[in-house]
């Protein structure tokens, strides 16, 4: 009998602490592209809708709470001053759709980061 060992078809282990960065990487490229598409043709606002819901997915696939912190502390950071920028009348619409929507992907993925470190420092 030949024993035959199989590759895993598809690489990606949900054990690894690097897909964090790469999912949120991921999220940012997409909504930049959808805010650019937004703006070019003149979407309504419910292409947002699809960024908050992207956000809860890279919040559930990002950190483990050993760098949850650390994470978070970084998402508030460039949640506020994506904001900032956005409030401010320094920049045209179309740059300021584009701060709105990074901004949309990163508030539900800080929420989710935040309540999987509560969960785990809760569970310790």
């Amino acid at each position: 009998m030949v024993n035959i060992k199989l590759k895993n078809p598809i690489p990606l282990d949900f054990t690894q602490k690097t897909q964090g960065f790469g999912a949120l990487l991921i999220g940012i490229i997409i909504a930049l592209t959808l805010g650019t598409l937004a703006n070019v043709f003149a979407w309504e606002v419910t292409w947002l809708w699809w960024i908050l819901g992207m956000g809860v997915i890279v919040g559930i696939l990002n950190t483990f709470h050993e760098e949850g912190v650390l994470f978070i502390i970084t998402l508030l950071t460039l949640t506020i001053m994506f904001n900032l920028l956005a409030s401010t009348t320094l920049f045209p619409v179309w740059a300021v759709t584009l701060f709105q929507a990074v901004v949309y992907l990163l508030v539900p993925t800080t929420i989710i980061v935040g309540l999987k470190v509560l969960y785990a420092l809760a569970v310790k």
